[in-house]
């Protein structure tokens, strides 16, 4: 019996086409474009993540196609709008839209520039301006703490007695 090179060629292209369905069933499917996100990993000094900081997304400026800002005015739609997002215990975050003042979602505009700030009490605050063209944008930040670290070195300040005053007063009081 002999098998025409035509049906060889169909029963191959099913035999390829059963395999890659099968193989995004294992798999989780096939990957889509990418999600329009704005997202982040917030540490500490010592690649510890920081959790619970708050992250807030401002649109600043349209961009031009080669990435650079413009003079154009930003969309009125898109003014006093902002997004939001709390960071988890891994220190990550998402922002996927903007909210207007009123809530309304106004998704997330590309080819703009956003001003992303991190605050977190107990650490400066982190402020960056950030180019969204399309897809996910990923931020590392890293925030240092507030406190200042004070180092002993010993005997600075010399705390014996010697001359030293009381402290009772001895000049002329008022009225005297």
């Amino acid at each position: 019996m002999s098998v025409s090179p035509l049906r060889l060629l169909a029963s191959s292209a099913a035999v390829v086409m059963a395999a890659l369905v099968l193989g995004c069933a294992t798999t989780g499917g096939m990957r889509g474009p990418q999600p329009d996100v704005l997202s982040g990993l917030v540490l500490d000094p010592e690649g510890r993540p920081v959790s619970f900081a708050k992250i807030s997304i401002v649109p600043e400026a349209l961009a031009d196609r080669s990435g650079l800002a413009t003079d154009q005015a930003l969309d009125p739609v898109l003014e006093d709008s902002r997004g939001l997002a709390v960071t988890t215990e891994g220190g990550r975050w998402v922002v996927d839209h903007l909210s207007s003042p009123d809530g309304t979602d106004l998704g997330l505009p590309f080819r703009h520039f956003y001003e992303v700030t991190v605050y977190k009490p107990g650490f400066h605050l982190w402020k960056e301006s950030a180019l969204y063209e399309r897809g996910t944008l990923q931020l590392e930040v890293t925030l240092y703490p507030d406190a200042i670290e004070i180092e002993d070195v010993g005997n600075m300040v010399d705390t014996s007695l010697g001359e030293a005053s009381t402290g009772t007063g001895t000049g002329p009081r008022q009225g005297e």
